[in-house]
């Protein structure tokens, strides 16, 4: 069955319907605490490697990782409106202190770890085949919106402290909000199938190599949260 696309009006203007709706784009990247990061995100679909850093073996990814159906582009003739960017963060291993309590037990990232990230990392979003980026913002901006929210540990408790860092409250109004939205997608013309626009997301240490005395292993789940337009 066709879709509706066009409605002609009583005056004999005619109008084109979009198929738009709510659907946020996402890629995953990992990296150990020793690794340099400077690493792409939306450049890879399910079945391909995750973008990770030198120290880790690859991996293969699923659609937990991902919903990207083109590495670094939209598919075909859709299109993405993005309004908000957000984040989820996971740890790949568990950190101790140094009397070897637990302080933050995987896949939790303890506030500690997750500061030095913020500190140091900048996410960056290219659209089109432009050297520069189109959105640029210190990873310490960014607000958090999903995940699990947690709770200390009891009094008394010696062996475990739950320490669980988050990037602001874990609530859907908690994103970093986008003034201009960011348009991915054909213009004109171009908007049909076999066209696509080519983007990319990246995330780096902004002074090069490793973060300073990171003790975990990081896994990044990046969403870029807006409309998205299926063909007609």
């Amino acid at each position: 069955m066709s879709s509706l696309n066009k409605v002609v009006l009583a005056d004999g203007r005619s109008v084109s319907i979009a198929e738009w709706y709510h659907q946020p784009v996402y890629s995953t990247l990992e990296f150990n605490a020793a690794d340099s990061v400077n690493l792409d995100c939306f450049n890879y679909t399910p079945g391909q490697n995750v973008s990770h850093g030198a120290t880790l073996a690859a991996r293969t990814a699923t659609e937990q990782d991902t919903n990207m159906v083109k590495k670094k582009a939209m598919n075909q003739d859709e299109a993405l409106i993005v309004m908000a960017i957000t984040y989820e963060v996971f740890a790949l291993d568990t950190e101790n202190d140094n009397s070897g309590n637990v302080v933050a037990p995987a896949p939790m990232l303890s506030g500690t770890d997750l500061r030095r990230l913020q500190y140091e990392g900048v996410f960056e979003l290219y659209v089109g085949l432009q050297k520069k980026p189109q959105y640029d913002i210190p990873f310490a901006w960014l607000c958090q919106s999903m995940g699990t929210k947690t709770f200390a540990s009891p009094t008394g408790t010696t062996t475990v402290r739950v320490d669980y860092g988050t990037g602001g409250d874990l609530s859907a109004e908690n994103q970093e909000l986008l003034v201009l939205p960011i348009y991915i997608g054909g213009f004109g013309q171009h908007a049909k199938v076999g066209n696509s626009m080519y983007f990319r997301g990246r995330f780096f240490n902004a002074k090069g190599g490793a973060f300073q005395r990171l003790r975990q292993g990081v896994r990044l789940k990046f969403y870029l949260d807006g409309l998205k337009k299926r063909p007609a």
